[in-house]
Parts: structure tokens; sequence; C-alpha cells
């Protein structure tokens, strides 16, 4: 009697007796092959109680009734067990584990489970060496798993890149992320070859630089804590500081200075305020430019300075310049904190030296002797720069 070639199904072999008997036994096996689906995989030894049509994958290192039988479809049929080699190909659904697998010749492998370590996948499109994951679709939606979701885009070093490139036909329109360093940024270009920054911002200090964008482009500061009664001397104004980003200045950068104050009747002398320079950010730092406004009368006021300065040209040794202008709006039109209802002065500077490191641009402020002022605002810009 000889076997199928595939299933190894028993054949009739022509004047053999009991023809029924192979004829069950081929329909048994074949039943029990066909839609493969055994209890478990797990098990090593016969269970203790089964009825006929169970299957089990019989695991390794099999004892009793199926000894010899490792790696075997194991089917119970009439109370006993029949043995079946599985074949390359075959599909098996493992009911224990909800798992679907699939023969490969030697082992069963996870048909679900071999999606991991893809070398690439391409979703309605073709997966190339370099966009080892494609997808071709209307849209992609990425959602949550019951409570937030991240998208991570993770490089190997910071001169290494990690962004969003959005293209068109496939020729780069704008890019946003980390291109070649660690600072944040976004990106444009029209044809794909030539970049222009338009943002960055410093992952150090969170500072964002509007590269491209003339005016906008600014560091800033402020107080708004009261400072005094005091600056009867010449004293720093807290908040007026501004540090000097490391891409610098150029010709046309802006620093603008206002400050509220209200004044005693005490001091009559006239204020001074100093346009300093340095990396100290005190009155040790430079004295660019001193405006001095018209004096004051013995008399309470309030008002507001203003400073404008701009930089007529920038460099090393002697080459930087400064034009400044201050000017006062009060409440008194000829006493107070001035004997001119909106006087302006107008100061430039010698050359200095604008390239020094971490500089800061900033303002002492000199009310004279007696005064008794209290500063309760200040806001600094440091704008339109390199």
């Amino acid at each position: 009697m000889s076997d199928t070639p595939l299933l190894a199904l028993p054949t009739i072999e022509s004047a053999q007796a009991q023809k029924h008997v192979v004829h069950n036994d081929a329909i048994y096996r074949l039943d029990g092959l066909t839609q493969l689906s055994v209890i478990s995989r797990a098990l090593a030894t016969p269970p203790g109680s089964f009825a006929d049509g169970d299957r089990y994958l019989i695991a390794a290192s099999p004892t009793a009734g199926w000894a010899g039988q490792a790696g075997k479809v194991a089917i119970s049929i009439g109370g006993g067990w029949v043995f079946l080699t599985p074949r390359n190909g075959w599909r098996m659904w493992v009911g224990a584990e909800s798992k679907f697998l699939i023969y490969n010749g030697t082992a069963w492998l996870d048909v679900l489970g071999s999606f991991n370590n893809l070398s690439m996948l391409g979703i309605n499109t073709t997966a190339d060496a370099t966009n080892k994951f494609s997808v071709s679709s209307d849209a992609v939606l990425l959602n949550h798993n019951g409570t937030s979701m991240q998208l991570k885009l993770n490089k190997n070093a910071a001169a290494n890149t990690a962004s969003l490139l959005y293209q068109t036909g496939f020729s780069g329109r704008a890019e946003m992320g980390l291109t070649g360093d660690d600072d944040f940024r976004i990106k444009v270009s029209a044809d794909g070859s030539t970049w222009r920054d338009a943002i960055q911002i410093d992952r150090n200090t969170g500072a964002a630089i509007f590269t491209n964008t003339a005016l906008i482009r600014q560091a800033v500061n402020q107080s708004l804590s009261a400072q005094g009664p005091g600056f009867a001397s010449d004293t720093y104004l807290a908040g007026s500081n501004v540090s000097v980003p490391a891409t610098g200045l150029k010709a046309g950068t802006r620093y603008r200075l206002v400050f509220d104050v209200s004044k005693t009747a005490a001091g009559v002398a006239a204020p001074v305020i100093t346009l300093r320079f340095g990396t100290a950010g005190t009155v040790a730092d430079a004295a660019l430019v001193g405006l001095t406004l018209p004096a004051q009368t013995a008399v309470a006021d309030v008002g507001r300075f203003a400073v404008d300065v701009t930089f007529r040209s920038v460099g090393s040794g002697t080459s930087a310049v400064v034009q400044a202008m201050a000017s006062l709006i009060h409440g008194l039109a000829a006493t107070g904190l001035s004997t001119s209802s909106a006087p302006v002065q107008i100061g430039t500077s010698s050359g200095f030296n604008s390239t020094p490191a971490n500089s800061i641009i900033g303002a002492s402020i000199n009310g004279g002797a007696s005064a008794a002022w209290t500063v309760s605002i200040v806001q600094a810009t440091l704008e339109n720069l390199a």
C-alpha cells in the first residue's frame, strides 16, 4: 500500500481486502488536516482527556504515547493518535495562543509576528533602500492608544539630521527639525537646492531668531519690578541690558529702551542717560554715549524716557559707531523732571569694538544729587540683528 505524495494519505491497492479501512483512515487524516487548527503546541505528553478530532503540535522531547514524535501534528482518531509530519507551506491556527503560523520547512513562523524586523515595507507603493518604509495614500492617521501619542524622529549625532521635509514633485520646498546641529530650524527653498533659514530656535536659551525677516529678528529684556527710590548717582538700569546673540550685530541694528520714572520734589540736576557696551552688564561696561537732558525742578513729576540707538557701523577695533537719541514725555509743562515739556538729546559715539563674544548693551541713569527716582517699568529691545 502506498501513500499520496503531499499529505501521505493511504491509497487503496487493487484487489485489497478491507478497502473501507484504508479509505476511512485517509478520510480521518484529511479531516484532521483540512482547516488545520491545533489546541496547543506546548504539550510534550498526551493530555489526560481528549476527544476525537483534537489536534496538537507536539513540543520538544515528548514522552509516553507521543515519544519520538516531536514537531509532528497529533490527531486524535478512534481513541488513539495519528501523527503527521508538517510540510513546507502548511498553515495552522494555535487556539491557546490565538496565533496563525506557517511552516517554512524548518520551523513554524508567526505570520503577524514576522512583520518585526522587516528590511523594508511599502504600502500601496514600492519601498527602496533609502525610503525603507513608503506609503502612497491620501491620508495617514497615527492615533493614540488610550491617552497620548508621540511621533519620534531620532538621529545618531548632532551633525546629522532629524526633520520633516515637504516636497513638490519630489523636490524639497520646506523643512523643519534638527538639520546639521541641535538647534530647531524651519527653512524653505524655491528650487530644492538653495535653502534659506526662516526661524532658528537656540537649543540652550529658547531664543528665536528670524533670520531673513528685517526688524523682527530681535532680542529683548525687561524689568517689571520697582527700582528705587534712588539714582542720585550713576546706576545701571536693571532690565535695560540685552545680550548680543552669537550671530552678532550689523549696520542698521537698533537698540530701543523705554522706562517710566516718578520723582519726588528732591533733586534739580540735569539727568544723564549713558549708553554702555561690554560683557559685565554693569556700570563697569564702556560708556559709548552720554545724553544729558535739561535740568529738573524741585517738583514731583512722572514721565517716560525713551532711548533709540542705531548702529551706523559695526566691527572690530574702532570700526563700530552708534548714534543715540533720548527723549522724555512728562506730566508737567516746564517743571518736575525737566524744564522742557518734551526734551530731546542726540549724541554719536566714538569708534569702538562691537565684536567681543558675550557682549551686552544697556544703560545707566544718573538723576543727579539728591534725586529720589522710582523706576517702575523697563523694556529693552535689540532688533534687526545680523
